[in-house]
């Protein structure tokens, strides 16, 4: 039995997403695909536009047959906590044999011995990123322009640098950023999972284009906010995803940042102090705390603390934490314990069922089948990251229920879904 790790949003799941789940297990020649999935919040520092059980459910059906979720505070964090967190769960399952992401550099090579780079910093490497640092630049554009000095100054053979600087040139891609990230924590954690990357299949991450054979998720999600009609989208998403698109329109989803800003406006009248929460600084929290006590929708909260120090990613996942109360603190003792603490079932295919019978046999953290019995299975520490992803799922279905009446279920009454 071999299996494929995949680590996704699917925020919504879409063509380019059913792609990846047949080709990693053809190019892995895996039989089975265990995807760690975002909950309802995902890495850009936003709310899932729809939630993390209606993921799963297209997951599955597209072919993944097992979904695990990646804990809240690190499906909202940087690319690299986010990445370090979701291979350690890959790691504890103790029967992935793969990992494979898609990327726009489509060559592991190149992506490898960046990595190696960013991890070591050589003496070079490091100077050049502090300076630029102190420039003012903000890290992503700081350490790529770090690479770049290193590649030109170093001492590496002309091919080696000629490889690096193909991937280099694409740094500013989100996938070829994660994949480095994702890489980095194999690298680091002694991982005797195999990386695997495809070439990915989607228009630009950020292009609005419709009309491609794979368009990229913000398009759809662009779509979804701004049309109630969901043919746009019908040669975009998979049959089953659609189905479950016009079956939740208008009752749970679209949701959006936007929505949030009552509970943000809340939160920074009620906070006194915001340099505790993850992603603040203290410079950025006196830029926040001079602006009150104004009151804004969260889009315009992001507009009004954006910086060229501060990407607009960078607060907007920082305003997020500030809502769901994740702070400096928990991301520390979190990361104390290597990531994940448990590993929990969104969903499985039955016909996967010897997939997770040797989960069970080799998972080195406590798996959560069922939400009754996590209490009695978890540290005290684990307990407190479940209460976080509790609250948070908790936001979000009080946010559903204003925005569109719905109640949906809790998180001990969700249950697992299956296929």
């Amino acid at each position: 039995m071999k299996v494929v790790g995949l680590i996704a949003e699917y925020n919504p799941f879409h063509n380019g997403h059913a792609y990846h789940i047949r080709k990693a297990k053809a190019v892995t020649g895996a039989s089975y695909c265990i995807v760690v999935m975002s909950g309802n919040y995902v890495q850009r520092g936003t709310p899932a536009v729809i939630s993390k059980y209606a993921r799963t459910q297209m997951a599955l059906e597209a072919g993944a047959d097992l979904v695990l979720e990646l804990p809240v505070t690190f499906s909202s964090a940087s690319a690299e906590l986010f990445a370090k967190a979701a291979v350690s769960l890959l790691n504890h399952t103790g029967i992935v044999d793969y990992l494979c992401f898609g990327s726009e550099c489509g060559e592991i090579e190149p992506l490898e011995q960046i990595a190696h780079i960013f991890l070591e910093e050589p003496p070079l490497f490091r100077e050049e990123l502090l300076k630029n640092l102190k420039e003012g630049n903000p890290y992503p554009k700081a350490r790529n322009d770090a690479l770049i000095e290193y590649l030109l100054k170093s001492d590496l053979t002309s091919s080696a640098v000629e490889s690096i600087y193909k991937a280099t040139s694409l740094l500013s891609s989100p996938n070829n950023i994660l994949g480095i990230e994702y890489l980095k924590a194999l690298i680091s954690s002694n991982s005797t999972i195999r990386p695997f990357t495809i070439s990915r299949m989607a228009n630009h991450y950020h292009s609005m284009n419709l009309d491609m054979p794979f368009c990229s998720a913000t398009a759809i999600r662009t779509s979804l906010e701004e049309s109630t009609d969901l043919n746009l989208i019908r040669n975009q998403v998979p049959d089953g995803c659609l189905r479950i698109l016009n079956e939740s329109y208008g009752k749970i989803c679209p949701i959006t940042s936007n929505d949030f800003s009552s509970i943000l406006n809340d939160r920074l009248l009620t906070e006194t102090d915001y340099s505790v929460y993850e992603g603040f600084s203290d410079e950025l929290a006196a830029r926040l705390q001079n602006l009150m006590p104004d009151f804004m929708d969260f889009e315009s909260w992001i507009d009004a603390l954006k910086t060229k120090s501060y990407t607009r990613t960078r607060i907007c996942r920082s305003l997020l934490h500030l809502i769901l109360d994740i702070r400096h603190e928990d991301m520390e003792k979190y990361m104390e314990y290597d990531g994940c603490l448990y590993a929990r079932i969104l969903g499985f295919n039955s016909q996967s069922a010897d997939l997770l019978t040797k989960m069970k046999q080799h998972c080195d953290v406590p798996m959560i089948v069922k939400m009754a019995d996590a209490q009695n299975q978890l540290s005290p520490i684990g307990q407190t990251m479940l209460k976080q992803e509790i609250h948070a799922s908790d936001l979000y279905n009080l946010i559903v229920y204003n925005k569109f009446g719905t109640k949906l279920k809790n998180e001990y009454c969700a249950g697992i879904q299956k296929i």
